[in-house]
């Protein structure tokens, strides 16, 4: 969003974020946002972004640099604090902030964790990978909903075949 303040649709790499300055005391209003307090399992959804989260960014859009620059180390910084204490040894990044170098450098500036990145096609396309999965597991009756993931009740088996 921010790169598209500047006519851009992303800003590659980080390149803009990285030359940006931190906004004093906008990480900290950022983080003081209730959900980031819950426990998982949680989701997001674009309704919650509208409503709480885009309300703190916007006065900030005549400086999109130092927007990227302070969401980018504040990501970096909520995305470490998931993992205090655990020994995940290896982290598999997917998703468009894999490929953002700056973001990547930050993550790993803050924990002890290895930071993978995948292949690009596992990037581009882990949701149809795991969609293929979740169906796979339908049409072996085994169960693809998992309660500790999705905070379902109890762990079970979803979805529909209809064969042609």
């Amino acid at each position: 969003m921010a790169a598209g303040w500047l006519g851009l649709p992303m800003d590659k790499d980080g390149a803009i974020a990285r030359n940006g300055k931190e906004i004093p005391g906008l990480a900290a209003q950022l983080s003081n946002l209730h959900w980031f307090a819950l426990a998982p399992p949680k989701s997001l959804g674009r309704e919650w972004f509208t409503d709480h989260f885009l309300p703190l960014i916007t006065p900030w859009q005549t400086q999109p640099e130092d927007l990227l620059h302070t969401l980018t180390r504040w990501i970096a910084r909520t995305i470490a604090a998931a993992f205090p204490g655990k020994d995940f040894g290896t982290v598999l990044t997917t998703g468009g902030g894999a490929l953002n170098s700056f973001l990547m450098e930050e993550i790993r500036s803050h924990t002890q964790l290895t930071v993978e990145i995948p292949a690009r096609q596992i990037i581009d396309f882990k949701e149809a990978l795991i969609f293929a999965f979740l169906g796979l597991l339908r049409m072996e009756h085994r169960n693809n909903i998992i309660a500790d993931v999705t905070g379902a009740i109890r762990a079970s088996c979803g979805g529909a075949v209809y064969l042609p």
